[in-house]
C-alpha cells in the first residue's frame, strides 16, 4: 500500500523501549496526523497478535527483518519520504537506491557514543580504531545520501554542519536554494507526551495545560516505590535516576555523595529505573556494574540506593517518576557531555521534578537558566551531596521549581518539537523542496586528497594561482574549468 512516509526504527519499538525507538514512535504518531505514515520496526521488537500497545493506531506498523528484507524493500519502494535513524542505511543499502526522499535523524551522535561504549569493551587499540572507522564509515555514508537531516539542539547542528561542509554537501548549489540550509538541516528535539499529563495542543496552536487533571492522574493507582518496596519509606525523599547506565554516566559519584548526605539526612533514597537495556542486541553496561560494586562496597544496596534490573515498560513510566521528589543525571566531562541530548532530563520536566545535573550539556544550561534545580561540576562528591541535601531539606524550593517546570515543559512537547519536521515534508510532498545535490565518488576522491592531481593540475596551482586572482572574473573561471576537467 502507498503511503507518502515511512519510518524506519534501528531499535526496539514496543512496550520495552529506549530512546530511538520511543522517537520513531512517538514522530510517527505526530506525522500521522498530518500523513499517511507507516513505521518498520525490527523483528526482535515484542509483538503479538493481542498486544494492546499497537492497537488503535492512525498509521500502519510494520516487521522487518536484516536477514530478510524483503517487506522493507516492498515499503520503500512505495513511499514517497523515508525516515531512517542509527545504522539502518548500512544495513539496507538498497535504501540509496530507492527514488524516495531521504531523511536521516542524527539525533544520536553514535560516534561520539561509542567510543565510550568500546573503551571498556574491546581489548587492544587497533580493534577499538577498527570500530571507529567503521562507525564513521557509517555517519559519512548517512551525511552523503540523506536529503536532510534531524538534530537535536544547536550545538548538534553546528556539528553536522561541520561535518557536511567537509563532504561537499554544503556547496555552491546548496547555499543558492537555500542560504539558511533550512532545507539541509532541522533541528527536532527528543520530546515529551503530553496526553496522560491533560496537556493538548489547540487548534490555534496554544497549549492547555491542566494541572487539575495531572495530579487527579498522579493520586491515581496504587504506589509502586514509596511504602511499598523494602527500604523505601512513605515520607522518605526519593531521588530517581530515569534511565541506562551508559559509559558516559557517573552513577558513582553520585552513589558517593548519597552516602555522605545520609548522615545529615536520613530520608534520602536512590533509585536506578533500570539497569539493562531493552535492546537484547547491545553489550551489558559496564557503568551499571560499576554502580552496584560501589554501592554494595559502601553498604547501601537495598538500603539506601536500589536497582530495577529490568527494563520499564513505557507506559509505566509515569508510576515511578511520578513518586520521585528529584530527577539526577550525573556524567563526566568529555567530548560526548558537550553534544549530547539528555532525554531524561525531559522525563523529570514532564513529571515536574527538580532537576540534579552535571555542567557541560545542553540540559545543564537549560536547568540553570530557567532555574529548575542545581548544576553541579563533574566528579564533585561535595557540591552534589550540598545540592541533594539543599532540594531535599527545602519542600518550598522544590514546589517553587515545579511551578517554573510547568511553562518550560511545553516547549518540548512532540506535537510542538516536530512542526520543522512537518513543515518539511509537506513542502516535499508537494514538490516544493529544492533539488538536493549529492557529491559523486569522483568529487568524493579530490576533496578527500586520495586522487592525484594531474601534472598541468599541478604546475596551475603553483604557478598560476596569484594570476588567477588578477584576471577577470569569466577568463579565471574558464581556466578553473578546464583544470577541473583534466584533473
Amino acid at each position: 500500500m502507498a503511503t507518502d512516509i515511512l519510518i524506519i526504527s534501528d531499535d526496539v519499538v514496543g512496550e520495552k523501549m529506549a530512546g530511538p525507538g520511543i522517537r520513531a514512535w512517538e514522530i510517527s504518531k505526530c506525522l500521522a496526523r498530518h500523513f499517511r505514515v507507516t513505521l518498520a520496526i525490527p523483528d526482535y521488537s515484542y509483538v503479538s497478535g493481542l498486544d494492546w500497545f499497537f492497537s488503535g493506531l492512525d498509521f500502519d506498523v510494520i516487521r522487518y527483518s536484516v536477514l530478510n528484507p524483503a517487506s522493507l524493500q516492498s515499503a520503500a519502494a512505495e513511499s514517497r519520504i523515508i525516515l531512517i535513524q542509527g545504522y539502518i542505511l548500512s544495513k539496507f543499502s538498497f535504501l540509496k537506491e530507492t527514488a524516495a526522499y531521504r531523511i536521516v535523524d542524527i539525533y544520536v551522535p553514535f560516534v561520539l557514543e561509542n567510543l565510550f561504549v568500546h573503551k571498556a569493551k574491546v581489548p587492544n587499540m587497533k580493534d577499538r580504531e577498527f570500530i571507529h572507522l567503521n562507525d564513521l564509515r557509517v555517519l559519512n555514508e548517512q551525511l552523503i545520501w540523506g536529503d536532510h537531516f534531524l538534530c537535536a539542539n544547536a550545538r548538534q547542528k553546528d556539528l553536522f554542519l561541520g561535518s557536511l561542509m567537509a563532504l561537499d554537501r554544503i556547496n555552491p548549489q546548496t547555499l543558492d536554494s537555500s542560504p539558511s540550509l533550512q532545507d539541509l538541516i532541522s533541528i527536532v528535539p527528543f520530546g515529551i507526551a503530553g496526553e496522560d499529563l491533560g496537556i493538548t495542543i489547540q487548534p490555534t496552536g496554544r497549549t492547555a495545560d491542566l494541572a487539575a487533571a495531572e495530579s487527579a492522574a498522579a493520586a491515581a493507582g496504587p504506589r509502586t516505590l514509596k511504602g511499598v518496596m523494602p527500604g523505601i519509606g512513605p515520607d522518605d525523599i526519593l531521588l530517581m535516576w530515569g534511565g541506562v547506565l551508559t559509559n558516559w554516566f557517573d552513577p558513582v559519584t553520585l552513589i558517593r555523595a548519597v552516602h555522605e548526605a545520609l548522615d545529615d539526612d536520613p530520608r534520602l533514597r536512590l533509585f536506578f529505573l533500570s539497569t539493562k537495556h531493552p535492546n537484547p542486541m547491545l553489550p551489558e553496561l559496564d557503568a551499571a556494574r560499576e554502580a552496584v560494586r560501589e554501592a554494595e562496597k559502601l553498604g547501601l544496596r537495598d538500603r539506601a540506593v536500589f536497582f530495577n534490573e529490568s527494563w520499564v515498560d513505557y507506559a509505566d513510566r509515569s508510576r515511578y517518576l511520578r513518586e520521585a521528589d528529584i530527577g539526577v543525571s550525573i556524567h563526566k566531562t568529555h567530548f560526548e557531555t558537550w553534544y549530547s541530548f539528555r532525554t531524561r532530563i525531559l522525563d523529570y520536566l514532564k513529571y515536574r521534578l527538580p532537576i540534579i545535573c552535571t555542567e557541560g550539556d545542553y540540559f545543564a544550561e537549560l536547568v540553570d537558566r530557567e532555574k529548575l534545580g542545581f548544576v553541579v561540576r563533574s566528579e564533585d562528591v561535595d557540591g552534589l551531596k550540598e545540592a541533594i541535601l539543599r532540594l531535599a531539606g527545602d519542600i518550598e524550593l522544590r514546589q517553587e521549581i515545579q511551578r517554573r517546570s510547568f511553562r518550560v515543559r511545553r516547549q518540548f512537547l512532540w506535537e510542538r518539537v516536530t512542526e520543522p519536521l512537518v513543515r518539511h515534508c509537506s513542502r516535499v510532498l508537494a514538490g516544493d523542496a529544492p533539488k538536493v545535490y549529492h557529491p559523486d565518488k569522483r568529487d568524493m576522491a579530490y576533496i578527500s586528497g586520495s586522487k592525484e592531481d594531474s601534472t598541468l593540475a599541478k604546475r596551475g596551482k603553483r604557478h598560476f594561482w596569484s594570476l588567477f586572482q588578477r584576471m577577470p572574473a569569466a577568463l579565471s573561471a574558464r581556466l578553473r574549468r578546464l583544470l577541473q576537467f583534466l584533473r
